[in-house]
């Protein structure tokens, strides 16, 4: 591996992570594109089996499980090209899904470990919010009184908390299992979820790294949580301010662009085009609107494009996070200058 651009390493803060982000996305966007490509395969598969498949309870579940490999493979992919282009070496798309394919089953085990714990603070808060907000729980006069002003402050703030995660970093098939085992009717269960909460939030920030240890340092399943909780130690809410920042950048982009198509067909009087309004709940809150069949597939297409294209900034954000702290608590930038200097003064000999 060429490390001859090795000043590439200093990483002082989050804006020079998202900057070199956007940086190596642009730069190497071809082999990005490369390795995207099977993640867009994936998910047409399942756009198809959704829409072809007869429904039935475990639908959602089935179609996500197919989508699994191709989604955690491209992260694997991304993990790789990413840590190769920004420590100057070069790599080809179709080598980096191989790396990534030979370690899929402790990929498989680091990334769905981490976004249980993603999950399980988001519908731990969420689920609970509803049921309480909900007119049937609790009626409406109460919520406005002021006696309930202290728990709406409080739900609403617990519920800033995890939503800007939900599943914009991690595997949605998880949050479909969650919901799946859950009893209906039994509400209790949701509040348990909640109790889990706070425990969930903390060990999935500190389990951020796990992922491209595994990949970039091949150590056991075990160490590679323990490599991750030794680089994030002391750096518990940096890195939770980091993981809000991508998380927020890959749901509001493919949003932006949603609703900008979705005005562009408005202008064009396509039949069946909701108000600006209808366009935003559809594109922001998922929210079923009475349109035209048309405008729907159009999009749903952009949505699963854009998405796609999306996808490997917060992979690429994280893994650019990984070599940030172990710049930080191990000097990286100073070892691999020393290793390079090593290497020409003997080239040189």
């Amino acid at each position: 591996m060429d490390n001859s651009n090795i000043s590439t390493l200093q990483l002082r803060g989050f804006g020079d992570i998202l900057k070199t982000t956007f940086r190596l996305y642009r730069k190497h966007l071809l082999l990005f594109l490369g390795i995207i490509s099977l993640e867009l395969f994936g998910n047409l598969v399942a756009y198809l089996l959704a829409r072809f498949l007869p429904d039935f309870l475990l639908k959602d579940l089935v179609t996500d499980i197919v989508r699994i490999p191709f989604e955690l493979v491209s992260i694997g992919g991304i993990i790789v090209a990413t840590a190769t282009v920004y420590l100057g070496g070069h790599i080809t798309s179709r080598d980096t899904l191989k790396q990534a394919l030979r370690r899929f089953w402790h990929i498989f085990a680091c990334h769905l470990t981490w976004s249980l714990g993603l999950e399980i603070q988001a519908i731990g808060v969420i689920f609970p919010l509803v049921f309480l907000m909900s007119t049937e729980s609790m009626p409406l006069v109460f919520l406005m009184s002021t006696e309930s002003m202290p728990i709406l402050f409080l739900s609403i703030f617990t519920w800033l908390v995890p939503v800007t995660f939900l599943t914009y970093l991690s595997t949605p098939s998880v949050m479909n299992l969650i919901i799946f085992v859950m009893i209906p009717g039994l509400l209790w269960m949701r509040f348990i979820l909640l109790a889990l909460a706070p425990f969930s939030i903390y060990f999935a920030v500190r389990w951020t790294c796990a992922t491209a240890a595994i990949l970039l340092e091949s150590p056991l399943i075990r160490r590679a949580f323990e490599r991750s909780r030794k680089l994030t130690r002391g750096r518990w809410w940096q890195v939770w301010g980091m993981l809000i920042s991508f998380s927020a950048l890959s749901f509001a982009i493919p949003r932006i662009i949603l609703i900008a198509v979705g005005f562009i067909l408005a202008l064009t009087k396509l039949t069946g085009v909701p108000d600006a309004m209808g366009i935003i709940r559809l594109v922001v809150m998922r929210e079923p609107i009475d349109t035209g069949t048309l405008f729907i597939e159009i999009i749903m297409a952009t949505d699963l494009v854009v998405r796609t294209l999306v996808f490997p900034i917060w992979v690429i954000g994280i893994t650019l996070l990984y070599f940030a702290l172990r710049i930080r608590k191990e000097g990286l930038d100073i070892e691999m200058q020393m290793n390079n200097t090593t290497a020409t003064h003997t080239k040189i000999q």
